[in-house]
């Protein structure tokens, strides 16, 4: 009887942690779809998708540019510079999680219709989970072609 209340035990211990691993699986996969979802959007100039992506209280913090705070504000602020035809390019470098929080850090590349390019640099992201579902909480990017100071 001892023995077969230790499997016990040890089987209701062993579900809690699957379960865990799990959602700590799904969350991974859902996390590493906030990239392509916000390039796509991007790419279809849908500043109000893009900005659904982004917590209530999310920033923005645009160079050269005072931060922008809240999803409305992001909307608009994507709306006003989005430019018909060029298409960013995202390239994610690492992605680091702990808990309800992530960070996720990348190049991103601009191009124009014609191809030729527009910008580049690199970009920082910080997530958090609202209700279950990842959105960015602060967008922070720099261009490496701006004028040094």
């Amino acid at each position: 009887m001892h023995k077969l209340l230790t499997i016990l035990a040890a089987a209701l211990l062993v579900v809690p942690a699957t379960a865990v691993a799990q959602q700590d699986d799904a969350g991974k996969a859902a996390l590493k779809e906030m990239t392509p979802k916000w390039q796509a959007a991007a790419n279809a100039n849908d500043a109000a998708a893009v900005a659904a992506l982004y917590a209530k209280d999310g920033v923005l913090q645009p160079p050269n540019s005072a931060p922008v705070e809240g999803q409305e504000a992001i909307q608009k602020f994507w709306a006003a510079n989005f430019v018909e035809g060029n298409t960013v390019e995202l390239t994610t470098d690492e992605m680091y999680g702990m808990g309800d929080s992530a960070a996720e850090t990348g190049m991103w590349v601009v191009t124009a219709a014609d191809g030729s390019h527009v910008d580049h640099g690199h970009y920082s992201l910080i997530y958090k989970q609202v209700n279950g579902t990842w959105k960015i909480a602060s967008d922070m990017w720099k261009s490496d072609m701006s004028p040094k100071p």
